[in-house]
């Protein structure tokens, strides 16, 4: 990606052309399809339930992860002091910060999840087995980034609108190998904005593909409950 970036920082006219083109429809494609794969995953996880006898272990989890997320954000804050002591001030302070406080309010947002879990289409059932809540467990990390697509979409979008950014003042005003790193920092950029174009097809296939697993052991752990109601709380 560096590599493209140079090229159509330093290249002739009609390689530039190429490469912007082959850019702006990259992200066209993925725009188009993001759109049609974020309605399509609501209708998964509709389709897919899973049941668990007690949510006490999403709450602990959700717990030590809004505990990992904080220290986190205050790490990030104190590497950029540091940071500033030894490079100085410059626009990367901003950027960066804006990028800390967007991955924690991620984070906050995905950990809500964990106090939420309906959201993932996950109901309580005393009824059900040791054996039933350990696939709900584990299915719900492939649920819950479904749930989080367009926030997760929009994360990487922003951070890609701010690498670039960042980049760009970065190529501008520094001399030397210096703009190599601003090169850098923008294809860094353009690889965010992709993985954000194309986050909800990627997560889509995922799901298709190992959830399955889970559907295949929960069919044979309903076989001894057929006819028998559980009891929903």
């Amino acid at each position: 990606m560096e590599e493209l970036l140079f090229d159509l920082l330093s290249g002739d006219p009609l390689q530039v052309l190429i490469i912007t083109v082959i850019l702006t429809l990259m992200l066209l494609i993925g725009l188009n399809i993001s759109g049609k794969f974020k309605t399509a995953i609501e209708d998964l996880i509709e389709a897919n339930p899973t049941t668990i006898s007690n949510p006490v272990i999403f709450q602990v989890l959700g717990i030590l992860l809004f505990l990992g997320i904080t220290a986190f954000f205050v790490a990030s804050l104190g590497s950029l002091g540091q940071k500033i002591e030894y490079v100085g001030f410059g626009f990367y302070v901003l950027t960066d910060l804006v990028s800390a406080v967007l991955l924690a309010a991620f984070g906050y947002a995905y950990t809500s999840l964990f106090f939420d879990p309906e959201k993932a289409n996950l109901k309580v059932d005393s009824s059900s087995s040791t054996a039933e809540d350990l696939i709900a467990v584990l299915s719900f990390s492939l649920k819950a980034p479904l749930v989080m697509v367009k926030l997760i979409s929009n994360v990487f979008v922003l951070l890609g609108a701010l690498s670039i950014l960042n980049g760009v003042f970065t190529y501008i005003f520094a001399e030397g190998f210096e703009m190599l790193a601003g090169i850098g920092v923008m294809g860094l950029g353009v690889a965010y904005l992709l993985a954000g174009v194309f986050v909800p097809f990627i997560l889509y296939l995922v799901f298709l593909f190992l959830y399955p697993v889970y559907n295949f052991w929960l069919a044979i752990l309903h076989i001894p409950k057929i006819g028998k109601p559980g009891k929903q709380e």
